[in-house]
């Protein structure tokens, strides 16, 4: 997949967003709750790869009283949905130009609610498996930083991914519901937001695959 050109001015197109996104997002781990104002018993939602932000503005109007974080590597990408927040002026939504990689960084051992991942790159090439965010590592990070009966909400177009996402999951101890290989024609559609990737892929006639993994 081709990336996205840099995006002119972007340093200052940043800063008339300032309070969207954080810099140094290792300041606030342990404390995101209190530096963006919301009350210490709150939820908090990370979604890890957020793309121009559709999903992330569309879902974190439905649980106002969550603090919901935005996470995306590519700075042009997160500067497009950091405008789009920006613009609607969401409250609970914020953002973190950042890694995936670096999450306990960021983040506290049971400072995570939820964690949505939608449409991550499936690294189908030869000997890639071990980048995939669903990959063991990955989980067991992801398990760290959730308290007891979080979720890892998990979408994607990839077959393969899928079935492969699926057995780690189980392997490393999540419990799976809300199982489907076609979500647009199951009964979670109604409360499913599409992303970008996953209108498109639709119109394509792919079908789209869900799974709730519950730790």
């Amino acid at each position: 997949m081709a990336r996205m050109r840099a995006k002119k001015h972007l340093p200052e197109r940043m800063a008339r967003c300032t309070e969207r996104w954080f810099e140094d997002p290792k300041a606030n781990k342990g404390k995101w709750r209190e530096v963006c104002g919301f009350p210490s018993d709150c939820e908090v939602f990370l979604e890890v790869g957020c793309g121009k932000g559709k999903f992330c503005t569309e879902m974190a109007p439905r649980f106002p009283n969550a603090l919901y974080i935005a996470l995306e590597r590519d700075p042009s990408v997160c500067l497009l949905a950091i405008e789009k927040a920006h613009r609607a002026e969401i409250p609970n939504l914020f953002f973190i130009q950042a890694d995936a990689n670096f999450l306990e960084e960021y983040f506290e051992e049971d400072e995570l609610n939820r964690i949505y991942l939608n449409f991550s790159d499936p690294w189908t090439r030869q000997n890639k498996p071990k980048r995939r965010l669903t990959y063991r590592t990955f989980l067991e990070q992801y398990k760290k930083l959730m308290k007891k009966g979080g979720s890892v909400l998990f979408k994607t177009d990839n077959d393969e991914l899928f079935d492969f996402s699926v057995e780690e999951f189980k392997e490393c101890g999540f419990e799976l519901s809300e199982y489907t290989r076609d979500l647009h024609n199951s009964e979670w559609d109604k409360d499913n937001v599409r992303t970008e990737f996953e209108q498109k892929f639709a119109d394509q006639g792919i079908n789209i695959k869900r799974v709730v993994a519950t730790y």
